[in-house]
């Protein structure tokens, strides 16, 4: 636990971690409530959070795809790409879907279990 090294992933460190990441959830939080024309602005973060699942498969397969490792553009500009291009799809594909493709296949392939009793 008294480890020096960065993520070092200790005990207190984990603890430390979530309890910054519930204060960061929270602050949004609150800012959504205080402030309503916000939530237009943060519109593309909600519609990638909406649907996580399809966000990380799609960055599974890109990376897949383009065989990043092999790539001659500095990879922060291949990290921008993603962010932007997920965000991109994410907001057109909210504008005309409640859910993500793979949240919505999730819950047809899980709904059966509300009519087992």
């Amino acid at each position: 636990m008294l480890a020096a090294a960065p993520h070092s992933e200790a005990t207190l460190s984990i603890v430390g971690n979530t309890g910054v990441a519930v204060l960061v959830i929270t602050a949004c939080m609150v800012a959504m409530d205080a402030f309503p024309r916000l939530r237009r602005l943060a519109g593309p973060v909600i519609a990638v959070g909406s649907m996580s699942l399809t966000a990380y498969v799609f960055h599974i397969v890109a990376i897949w795809l383009l065989d990043t490792e092999e790539a001659t553009v500095p990879r922060f500009y291949v990290l921008l790409g993603f962010i932007a291009s997920v965000t991109v799809l994410a907001a057109v594909w909210s504008r005309f879907f409640q859910r993500g493709p793979l949240e919505w296949l999730m819950a047809r392939a899980t709904g059966i279990t509300r009519r087992i009793q």
